[in-house]
């Protein structure tokens, strides 16, 4: 090998040692993936219809009308399916049903006060139970409740109210006996010459007369239609010669510490059940 090709080769081991030397391979960085966080997506709970509702507007053939000053009419939905609360003179209350947006409002049992003032209190207390008993469609916005009759023609817009001192929704309403149930099982209507009454009053006290004298004592309510009547209740002690009258009289009051529910139905009858929910006792209003 002469000199010459001896040069060339040495140059160009060298040159490829160089290449080689120059050439590196690229490193992999590891990547962290950056954190996801999935915010929680929260929905506002869509309104409901139980709660106390206080009226803003009545409607008489389609026109609003303003509430009569120094008046208030509310209207307080319990889960267990009634509906009470104050219509401008007196107190009242029926039996609800709901499907979606649809509602079925039973016959109210109202108390019997004539109240003279303010002036038209009485005839928008009329216009107002005679709408709610009109209700068949309701819509919920917020804190507003409005009522409609199935031509969408609006009857009742209320306002929610702040929670109400829960009463017994059957209370301030005075009832008359209808029915009671004899010891031998056999159901007997009121005698017609005498008139029996129940009030519950709102302060957990009841009074009423059970044809010959009158009678007061205590009840407690309990879960969604309990209640209890103290025993005994207590008495005046005249004695009464029509026929059958002190009869009626000594059955009647001798159910009441039987009592452990109540129930209200659609054409308004108060039943007074014992615990095994066998009716004693039917009043109307």
């Amino acid at each position: 090998m002469n000199n010459n090709a001896a040069i060339l080769l040495i140059g160009a081991v060298l040159v490829t040692a160089l290449v080689a030397g120059c050439t590196t391979q690229p490193q992999t960085v590891p990547v962290t993936p950056l954190p996801t966080t999935t915010l929680p997506v929260t929905t506002p709970p869509e309104p409901t219809l139980p709660g106390t509702w206080t009226l803003i507007s009545a409607f008489a053939q389609g026109r609003g009308t303003s509430m009569v000053p120094l008046t208030t009419i509310t209207a307080t939905f319990s889960d267990t399916g009634l509906v009470s609360g104050f219509a401008g003179c007196n107190n009242y209350v029926a039996t609800y049903q709901v499907s979606s947006d649809m509602i079925a409002v039973g016959k109210p049992a109202v108390a019997k006060n004539e109240c003279s003032s303010p002036i038209g209190v009485m005839d928008q207390e009329t216009i107002y139970l005679s709408n709610l008993k009109a209700a068949e469609r309701f819509t919920i916005e917020g804190s507003r409740l409005t009522f409609y009759d199935l031509k969408g023609t609006i009857l009742l817009i209320y306002d929610r109210k702040g929670s109400a001192e829960p009463i017994l929704p059957i209370a301030g309403i005075p009832w008359i006996l209808d029915l009671y149930r004899m010891e031998s099982g056999a159901n007997m209507p009121a005698n017609l010459d005498t008139e029996v009454s129940i009030l519950f009053a709102t302060d957990g006290t009841l009074t009423g007369t059970a044809g010959c004298n009158s009678y007061q004592g205590t009840y407690t309510p309990s879960s969604s239609n309990g209640i209890s009547i103290s025993d005994p209740v207590v008495s005046t002690e005249n004695y009464c010669i029509a026929y059958g009258v002190m009869e009626q009289e000594e059955a009647y009051l001798a159910l009441l510490p039987s009592v452990a529910l109540y129930e209200l139905t659609s054409d308004g009858h108060l039943y007074l059940l014992d615990e095994n929910y066998t009716p004693l006792i039917r009043y109307v209003s």
